[in-house]
């Protein structure tokens, strides 16, 4: 009997619904479909292959040992400077200063997007994507050429992530952007800032992208 009660309190519930105009259906996200090909091309002008985390990390040959004194209790680590062969990751800060020896990191997009460090408009930020260059990054299956530059579909959809319907963006609203693009966007990241950077995977399915499509 108690069964019974809810299937017809949940039957009432749709029916109220319906009249009312409510959407019974998942909400929209907030990313259009953008092809693979396409991710790869903003991924491959974004990324680096290098990362500023922790500057507190003291010397650390990263051979994973397993008594290192950086070695976190669910077995990961705490790194202070990550390195790869070909870009991999999108920084998700504006510049970090270790004031040593290991030096300041100011990512490509930061410096490349914003070079007066103020707002820029959807032209401005167009013409300066395009002038990034393009290397083939870590993540994407297959090969991308980018003879053909920076399709201006890419770009928009970059900027509708990035600034939604506004006239300009800042370089705070596309850190605090990219960041929202992380698997888990309210991890607190190396230093307490929000996540520190976004792999391939995280990117493309946030631009509506499949990041396991062979890109041909």
């Amino acid at each position: 009997r108690r069964a019974a009660c809810v299937r017809v309190c949940v039957y009432m519930l749709l029916a109220a619904a319906i009249p009312l105009g409510l959407s019974l259906s998942p909400p929209a996200t907030s990313a259009s479909a953008l092809s693979t090909r396409d991710a790869c091309l903003l991924f491959g002008a974004l990324a680096e292959p290098l990362v500023h985390l922790d500057p507190e990390v003291g010397a650390c040959c990263h051979s994973a040992c397993s008594d290192c004194e950086w070695r976190l209790p669910d077995g990961g680590y705490r790194f202070d400077v990550l390195k790869a062969t070909k870009p991999k990751w999108v920084p998700c800060y504006l510049r970090r200063d270790f004031g040593d020896e290991r030096g300041c990191h100011e990512p490509r997009w930061a410096s490349a997007l914003f070079p007066g460090g103020g707002e820029v408009t959807r032209a401005q930020f167009g013409e300066a994507l395009a002038g990034l260059g393009f290397e083939m990054p870590m993540g994407p299956r297959g090969s991308v050429g980018a003879d053909g530059g920076m399709p201006e579909s890419a770009a928009d959809a970059l900027w509708a992530w990035l600034a939604g319907d506004g006239d300009a963006l800042t370089p705070e609203g596309a850190r605090t952007r990219l960041q929202a693009m992380a698997e888990d966007p309210q991890a607190e990241g190396a230093v307490g800032e929000g996540p520190d950077h976004l792999v391939w995977k995280e990117f493309a399915k946030a631009l509506g992208a499949k990041p396991f499509e062979m890109i041909v």
